[in-house]
């Protein structure tokens, strides 16, 4: 599973209207379609945020795919309001998950990335780190399973 977040959105929203913030969110979640394949689940969870699931797919090929889609965005500039970034949780499944834990390991990923400094995909490992766990981060603009 893999959350993301749009990068100070809220400021597109304030300087350029929620019409534009609208726009911004629709050519978002075309940017992120394109490429995905047909098992792939992409919508909107709420706000900014989008909610991607790859079925079948390990956590670290997870976030290549998360990592290649900050990339893309982070490379192609909105035609009215520049640069937008994103942030991006990364959590596979484990035994015994249900959609409720496998989304809190993806947010507390999110919430790395947005604390490290945003646009920036991280990968948590396990449990969340109340319950054990550990986030994964980046030193540098992407990070990834090799990241202590």
């Amino acid at each position: 599973m893999v959350l993301l977040d749009i990068d100070h959105f809220k400021a597109v929203n304030d300087r350029y209207g929620h019409q534009t913030g609208d726009e911004v969110l629709i050519w978002t979640a075309r940017l992120l379609s394109t490429g995905l394949r047909g098992s792939d689940v992409l919508g909107r969870w709420g706000g900014e945020e989008f909610m991607l699931l790859l079925p079948y797919t390990a956590p670290e090929d997870a976030w290549a795919v998360a990592e290649r889609l900050r990339a893309r965005l982070d490379a192609t500039p909105h035609p009215e309001v520049g640069a937008v970034t994103v942030s991006l949780g990364v959590a596979g499944r484990q035994a015994g998950d249900d959609l409720g834990r496998l989304t809190v390991r993806a947010d507390t990923a999110l919430y790395a990335a947005k604390h490290q400094g945003r646009n920036r995909t991280v990968l948590v490992t396990h449990a969340p780190p109340d319950e054990g766990g550990a986030a994964r981060g980046p030193q540098g603009t992407g990070s990834g399973p090799g990241a202590a």
